[in-house]
């Protein structure tokens, strides 16, 4: 016994054998993970199962993810976040300990588990922020923010993949082979992803435990480049922190100001859409302008055949009242209320049905105003860069003590609070317009934006740049047209505008795809946040259109 028993451990500690259990450490957590989110009906989460396995700092983005969205209370944030904090340190300890070189004199069992479980929770703090511009680009379903979180997770990556391996993992520049495995398994995870998406649900467990068996093979690699007997460059200097810090600036100034530029964009944005050459004039055109634009009462956009929808409404002559970019922030019903004003206006004075051209926020006013409210006098509806698939998550109003994602929301007016202080404008995670996306989110989940409302032609001008932040599965039940573009800038080649006023004129459109939006939506749906399903949330009952679209996402709703 004593020989069989010798012989076992010998062979366990052996390289073989322990690269064998170390791909199985890490294969069998994605795959339980898969399978309990393909039972519970989580399909649109699929894609997050192999991350839970991933090499540091990847796998506690994952549980962050989780976490920010599915809590109902500060109790269960903090349970759940200690809960995240020990499994995530005793992972990685058996994860270390496994992948350890032989040769090379590994720290005692124990000592791993608290330097893990200490990194986890380190890990945790610094990268949460980051997670919640994660959970605000699955509520907006804007590209900006997924862009948010990922670039300076990925910038981050290879100089906190040491941590929990070896102490002074923050001090010099990591090695060379850390760089390169953090880009390998972002590659192997958003391939995994793209995989589990693509592939029928019989063999989603099996690709996600596959996926997982690499993580392992990566751990192996990420702990014996960090062992290895090899020079640090600056091995005295804290390099990480300084990373972290200009890491943390960037995301506050420069992310921002690229932010800013598109809304300035935004804010210009109609003079393309009134030099549409070949528009009728006989046909009416309303446009509404995205979030954080402003509209000065230029007289080009009072006049017919297109005319400016206004954020603060018509003033006794029917015509749009000038606004502010603060005037866009406003709720969503309030903004369909003015609109169904406006429409009556136009109608009346034209007698003609009327086209609206929706961009960006000013999509989700069409949307309330289509689906809640009586629309005869309108026949036609551009949407020029319409967030598909949001409203997914949730965090309840400032005075709330409970609620899903109670947590997650104060987070986010820390953010919003900062942010406001870099651009001049008061931003606010309570504000109306957020709020009521938040309220209203099954009206946007799913296939919603791309439904066709009955007695209205509909066209979607996607942009390319929000593809990362829609999932694989989606399908459009109106013409499509794809551009190559960032979000809220569309319509400024001739190409498109002719399609455009083609479209207003005639109400037929060519639909237009392009291969580099599915690539994209395949690339990004390996990064989004879980979506909160809708018939656990008590704030959804009574919301029009409240079967959850997003589980699976499937046709259109009928009605």
């Amino acid at each position: 016994m004593d020989r069989v028993t010798g012989g076992w451990r010998e062979r366990a500690r052996s390289g073989p054998a322990r690269l064998a259990l170390l791909i199985i450490l890490s294969a069998v957590p994605a795959g339980v993970e898969a399978g309990l989110v393909r039972a519970g009906g989580f399909t649109t989460t699929i894609s997050l199962a192999p991350h839970v396995s991933a090499v540091w700092p990847y796998g506690t983005f994952h549980d962050l993810l989780w976490v920010l969205v599915y809590h109902r209370s500060w109790a269960g944030f903090v349970l759940e976040s200690l809960a995240a904090i020990a499994f995530r340190g005793l992972l990685g300890a058996g994860q270390t300990a496994l992948a350890w070189p032989p040769g090379v004199a590994r720290p005692p069992l124990g000592r791993l588990v608290l330097r893990n479980l200490g990194f986890a929770a380190l890990l945790g703090a610094l990268l949460s922020p980051w997670a919640a511009l994660g959970i605000v680009a699955s509520e907006v379903s804007v590209s900006w923010y997924l862009a948010g979180e990922l670039v300076p997770l990925l910038i981050m990556a290879p100089f906190l993949q040491r941590g929990g391996i070896v102490p002074g993992w923050w001090r010099g520049f990591p090695p060379a082979g850390a760089v390169a495995l953090s880009f390998v398994n972002v590659v192997t995870l958003t391939a995994g992803s793209a995989l589990l998406w693509w592939s029928p649900p019989s063999v989603t467990v099996p690709i996600a435990v596959l996926v997982g068996g690499v993580n392992g093979v990566l751990w192996r690699f990420a702990v014996r480049v960090a062992v290895a007997h090899r020079p640090v460059r600056w091995r005295r200097v804290p390099v990480t922190p300084g990373v972290i810090a200009v890491v943390v600036a960037l995301t506050a100034g420069l992310g921002w100001v690229s932010v800013m530029d598109v809304h300035r964009q935004e804010r210009t944005e109609p003079d393309p859409i009134l030099r549409l050459e070949d528009l009728d004039a006989g046909h009416p055109v309303i446009f509404l302008a995205g979030y954080d634009s402003q509209y000065g009462g230029e007289p080009s956009g009072r006049a017919l055949p297109i005319v400016r929808f206004s954020y603060r409404g018509s003033d006794g002559a029917g015509r749009p009242r000038p606004y502010l970019a603060i005037d866009t922030h406003r709720s969503l019903p309030a903004g369909a209320r003015m609109l169904a004003d406006q429409v009556d206006r136009v109608h009346r004075a034209t007698g003609r049905p009327v086209a609206l051209v929706a961009l960006s926020e000013g999509a989700f006013i069409a949307q309330v105003y289509l689906r809640t409210m009586p629309h005869p006098a309108v026949d036609r509806v551009a949407l020029l860069s319409p967030p598909v698939r949001a409203g997914r998550v949730y965090y309840p109003p400032r005075g709330a003590d409970t609620g899903w994602g109670v947590a997650t929301g104060w987070e986010l007016r820390g953010l919003f609070g900062l942010l406001s202080l870099a651009d001049g404008l008061p931003n606010s995670a309570d504000e109306p317009f957020v709020r009521s996306l938040m309220d209203d989110a099954p009206l946007f989940r799913g296939n919603r934006i791309l439904c066709p409302e009955r007695g209205v032609r509909t066209v979607a001008f996607l942009s390319t740049g929000d593809a990362i932040t829609v999932s694989p599965d989606l399908r459009p039940r109106v013409p499509v047209v794809e551009v190559a573009a960032v979000h809220g800038l569309l319509i400024d080649g001739p190409g498109d505008r002719r399609r455009l006023a083609e479209f207003i004129n005639s109400g037929q459109v060519r639909q237009h795809r392009e291969w580099d939006y599915a690539a994209l939506q395949w690339a990004g749906a390996a990064w989004q946040a879980p979506a909160l399903r809708v018939p656990w949330n008590p704030a959804w009952r009574g919301v029009a259109g409240r079967s959850d679209h997003s589980f699976p996402v499937n046709a259109c709703p009928l009605g």
